[in-house]
């Protein structure tokens, strides 16, 4: 006689019949599989992604020591032998955000080219104009300095924020102050800044938003200063509905207007202004292609105010202006694991030039010959930068079977023992 208290096996139950399939059933240990399976099939997805990302940025990293110039700078390629100061802006605003997950024998590399950048770009200095020339001693166009300094800028508050022992080595401070100071009294009546160098960059709807978010990321300026109240209220006047969903510039075409605003808007530390944040959000990533050629790209003038641009446009899709809207995003808190943001980060993995490790601008040349592009430091700059901002958002890279998948499967197991033996 079986005691009423012995603890029987429990046979599998069936939980459900899969129809058409006969005497077929589902059990709880196939659904238990099933499940451990997907969850490490999701992990794992999510670990190649990040350890693409690494990768690449790893590989850009490599291309930019390699092609650092002997005068610590890099090259406005296609426009003469000489390093510029607008390239190697940008070039160390990349390396300041893709250090953190690089390996360490690169970052101490990546320390040392840094180094040589921010003397470089502090030889562009013109201490009377408080302002950076291109090249050293003058070199470049007057009429675009204020042009060349905002991305000088760029890469020296970096550099103030990741290296600030090298900072102090050079006496970085000093010169984002004064140059900072010289934008700021560039202030048109109405709260805006333009005409900062050619084309669009006479636009206020570039200049002014750029202006402020440097500002109040240096740390130095906030709302609280008139001069930034004024920007801020001035970019907030010239924003509009999106057909394609939330709030872009009404200024003009180009994506980066709405991103520079976007991050100006987030860094002015305003409750009020940080409430529009998540609808430039919606308004810049409305833009993204849907096609599958370039799905996660933003080209480089999409606009819906003129027909021949549009999400699905003739526009060529451009990675450093995806570059652009992806850094941007990251800065302003946007989710990294959105599936459109994911895109963009797709789309960066899959556009390089044949130079290893190079981006390039297809719209400045033939996009079938980009090693003959003029663009690759600039571009190869602003997509590590992206990526590199990306990746501080996402948990690094694991060996082996991602952690949290694994876990859950080692949870389960003595779970679905217990149960099939009948223990309470």
């Amino acid at each position: 006689m079986v005691s009423p208290f012995s603890i029987q096996p429990r046979p599998p139950t069936p939980i459900m019949l899969i129809r058409g399939c006969g005497n077929t059933s589902l059990t709880h240990d196939k659904v238990l599989t099933f499940v451990v399976a997907t969850l490490c099939l999701l992990g794992a997805a999510k670990a190649d992604l990040v350890s693409d990302v690494q990768q690449r940025c790893e590989q850009a990293v490599d291309w930019l020591l390699t092609n650092q110039q002997p005068d610590g700078g890099w090259l406005y390629e296609g426009y003469g032998d000489k390093s510029s100061a607008m390239d190697t802006g940008v070039v160390l605003l990349g390396l300041c955000e893709a250090y953190d997950r690089l390996p360490q024998d690169q970052q101490c590399k990546v320390r040392e080219a840094v180094d040589r950048g921010v003397e470089y770009i502090l030889k562009c200095w013109d201490g009377d104009r408080k302002m950076f020339w291109d090249y050293p001693d003058g070199g470049g166009k007057e009429e675009y300095m204020p042009m060349y300094t905002v991305h000088a800028l760029m890469g020296l508050i970096a550099v103030e924020k990741k290296f600030p022992d090298i900072a102090e080595k050079h006496g970085v401070s000093k010169y984002i102050d004064e140059a900072l100071e010289k934008l700021l009294s560039m202030q048109n009546d109405d709260g805006s800044w333009s005409n900062f160098g050619p084309g669009s960059w006479s636009s206020p709807g570039r200049c002014t938003g750029l202006v402020v978010w440097l500002a109040e990321w240096s740390g130095r300026y906030g709302p609280s200063d008139e001069r930034i109240a004024k920007g801020l209220k001035y970019i907030e006047n010239h924003l509009e509905k999106s057909p394609l969903g939330g709030l872009i510039s009404s200024n003009g075409p180009k994506i980066d207007f709405t991103v520079w605003d976007m991050l100006a808007f987030y860094f002015s530390g305003d409750e009020y202004y940080r409430s529009f944040v998540p609808k430039l959000q919606e308004g810049v990533l409305g833009f993204q292609h849907k096609d599958d050629e370039f799905a996660g790209a933003f080209a480089a003038h999409t606009s819906v105010y003129d027909s021949e641009y549009g999400p699905e446009g003739t526009a060529a899709p451009c990675p450093h202006k995806t570059a652009r809207v992806l850094f941007a995003l990251m800065l302003t808190g946007a989710d990294p694991n959105d599936d459109r943001v994911k895109k963009a980060v797709e789309f960066l993995l899959n556009t390089k030039s044949q130079s290893e490790g190079a981006w390039f601008w297809p719209t400045m040349n033939d996009p079938s010959k980009p090693d003959n592009n003029p663009m690759k430091a600039y571009c190869t700059g602003w997509c590590l930068a992206a990526l590199g901002a990306w990746l501080q958002k996402v948990p690094a890279k694991k060996h082996g079977i991602p952690v949290s998948p694994l876990m859950v499967a080692l949870a389960f197991i003595p779970a679905r023992r217990a149960w099939q033996a009948g223990t309470p």
